[in-house]
């Protein structure tokens, strides 16, 4: 996994603040007690994550001279990932914030274990032998190694949405661009492995509906959301769309107080 950017470690600051701030505030607050009188809320919870994604793209592209060539190249993806395991995440917030975060130990991201199956079928066409042909050209095309292959840990961030109008979406995002495991086997589109689509064609959030207020609230003790969407691209001769579906289940757990240094 890649180490923390400038954000994520903006944010390990800020909780370990909340986390001292919190300590205070234990003395007086109950053990239960999500809310306090400066408006700093924390919830914790047993999180699953589960989903699917798939994607495919066409070229058709007709040769525009007698030394272009047609391609009408094709392939396919489709990704499933699972929580390896159920994470425990702090939910926080602070009075003025504009989203809650989630937090979980020294982690930000959800691990999870990752089945991809690609495929990808060339259809191009030969250029006459007149034709000027590129260094290396003329040699066997290498061996794809498309089919299906596991990634584990793939991580997911899971997060509230910051755009306006969105503020009770929960957003799934790809933590890292590294990992694809095919060499040799073209992936193409705005959901090819290891990245998820966030946005739908007209550019607005794919997102599983959750309000802050149902989050916080104590009386609620379990919650799976949902989330679909597609998008579509379109570059020249080829054009490329993908299609997710993901789920997110959060179980509340009791609140730990933080403990006070010095007691036992």
């Amino acid at each position: 996994m890649s180490a923390m950017n400038a954000r994520d470690k903006t944010i390990a600051w800020a909780l370990a603040l909340c986390a001292a701030v919190a300590m205070g505030m234990a003395m007086s607050a109950p053990a239960d007690g999500q809310t306090y009188s400066n408006g700093f809320k924390t919830a914790r919870f047993k999180v699953e994550v589960k989903g699917w994604q798939t994607t495919v793209q066409q070229n058709h592209h007709l040769a525009e001279n007698e030394c272009d060539v047609d391609n009408f190249s094709s392939g396919s993806e489709r990704i499933v990932f699972r929580s390896i395991k159920p994470m425990v995440i702090t939910a926080y917030y602070f009075k003025g914030q504009d989203n809650p975060e989630f937090f979980s130990g020294k982690q930000l991201a959800i691990p999870t274990k990752a089945t991809v199956k690609r495929s990808y079928t060339p259809r191009i066409g030969s250029s006459p032998d007149h034709c000027a042909v590129s260094e290396g050209d003329g040699g066997p095309p290498p061996v794809p190694d498309c089919g299906t292959k596991t990634v584990s840990p793939y991580p997911v961030k899971l997060e509230y949405a910051s755009t306006p109008g969105n503020s009770d979406k929960l957003l799934l995002t790809d933590y890292s661009s590294e990992g694809d495991p095919f060499e040799r086997c073209a992936g193409g589109g705005p959901g090819s492995f290891p990245f998820l689509i966030t946005e739908n064609t007209k550019s607005a959030p794919i997102g599983a509906q959750l309000s802050q207020k149902e989050l916080f609230d104590p009386q609620f003790r379990k919650w799976i959301s949902i989330a679909r969407g597609s998008k579509k691209v379109r570059s020249g001769d080829w054009w490329a769309k993908s299609q997710i579906e993901w789920e997110v289940s959060f179980t509340r757990l009791k609140n730990k107080v933080p403990k006070v240094p010095g007691t036992k």
